[in-house]
């Protein structure tokens, strides 16, 4: 089932409530349907404004680490919508040192639009604000990113109303109150960890607000961020001891933010050993809960992320509104989820409330 949580308020309420309607269609009271993973594709034209466009749509997509949930959904919006694009798809493998040479190819071919995955291949793409580079950066091509967990904390905006330039998208993360309020809602805490890697910025300001946040909430905070090796990288062979050291100071739940190494390249790693050390894992995004081996969590469904960013890429395709004059958002409604096969594990049930309302998934 899906939740709403308060978080604040990036729009007034009407608005939001429009892009919720215009954007999920039916999926605003139900969950997304099963997703299967798709290639670079024309979606057939239809009846419809767009359809009478001499040529699809031409969109770059600089992807993280694949195609995803996310990218069904983009493109399932514009099919649904009877919009023709025509998709090429390059994909960073992790590495942001992989993203220059697709920015330059993508100056080169001249598409439509730009679309980033994440906020390393966003960066890459657009820059910081303040330090924008013209022979570096695309500022000449309308760029729509998703999954950047904080816009304006990593510089991509200066704000959620505006970014003042080319660009414009979409944030999956739910706000950490609204996460702390559901973590409570399943046990209460007065220790959590956190594991993170020190390399991704998005991981750092999430760390930060928790900082911010367990003075102002009462709890304790472990901050416990994965080690690097000789070249400066993060260390996966670190993981399994590191969760063992975090175990001994026995936190009530292990937090796992919204960062690529430890929630996503790693996330099976870390959740299968807090299992064994009978620490329940919370996550603040949807695949450590789908495949890996995380409790539960509040989250934003990756699929209708995709059409929240397909919905602003809409506006800048066939209404032709500039993304400056396009805000930063989230979703309004997020999705609280339980793996029941984890709870059982650990001998740690979710309360009778929480089951009133929750998504229960083996």
């Amino acid at each position: 089932m899906i939740v709403q949580f308060s978080r604040r308020a990036v729009l007034s309420a009407a608005r939001a409530v429009a892009v919720t309607a215009a954007v999920l269609g039916p999926l605003a009271v139900a969950a997304g349907p099963a997703m299967a993973q798709t290639k670079s594709e024309v979606a057939p034209p239809q009846v419809g404004a767009a359809s009478a466009a001499e040529r699809p749509y031409r969109v770059f997509m600089i992807l993280g680490r694949g195609e995803t949930e996310v990218e069904q959904g983009f493109r399932d919006y514009f099919r649904d919508k009877g919009i023709a694009l025509d998709i090429t798809v390059r994909n960073i493998e992790n590495d942001p040192a992989n993203v220059p040479g697709f920015v330059a190819e993508a100056k080169r071919l001249r598409p439509d639009l730009v679309y980033t995955w994440g906020t390393p291949a966003a960066l890459g793409t657009v820059g910081t604000y303040d330090a924008v580079d013209p022979a570096k950066h695309i500022t000449d091509i309308p760029v729509v990113f998703t999954l950047v967990t904080a816009p304006v904390g990593a510089k991509v905006a200066p704000s959620w109303d505006s970014s003042g330039r080319n660009v414009t998208g979409a944030s999956h993360v739910v706000p950490l109150e609204s996460q702390i309020n559901a973590m409570r809602a399943y046990r209460d805490f007065t220790k959590i960890a956190a594991i993170f890697n020190p390399k991704e910025r998005n991981s750092v300001l999430q760390i930060e607000g928790l900082r911010e946040l367990s003075k102002e909430r009462g709890f304790e905070l472990i901050e416990s961020p994965v080690p690097l090796d000789a070249e400066g990288n993060p260390d996966a062979s670190t993981l399994p001891a590191l969760v063992a050291q975090v175990a001994a100071l026995k936190p009530q739940i292990l937090y796992l933010g919204p960062d690529t190494f430890v929630a996503g390249v790693n996330r099976e790693v870390v959740t299968q050993a807090a299992v064994q050390h009978g620490i329940p894992t919370f996550s603040a995004t949807e695949r450590p809960l789908r495949d890996a081996e995380a409790l539960f969590g509040l989250v934003t469904r990756y699929y209708n992320l995709g059409r929240l960013t397909a919905y602003k890429a809409e506006q800048i395709l066939v209404d032709k509104v500039h993304p400056r004059d396009i805000p930063i958002e989230t979703l309004t409604r997020f999705t609280y989820i339980v793996k029941m096969d984890v709870a059982r594990r650990l001998g740690l049930y979710p309360p009778m409330s929480v089951l009133s309302f929750a998504e229960i998934i083996d």
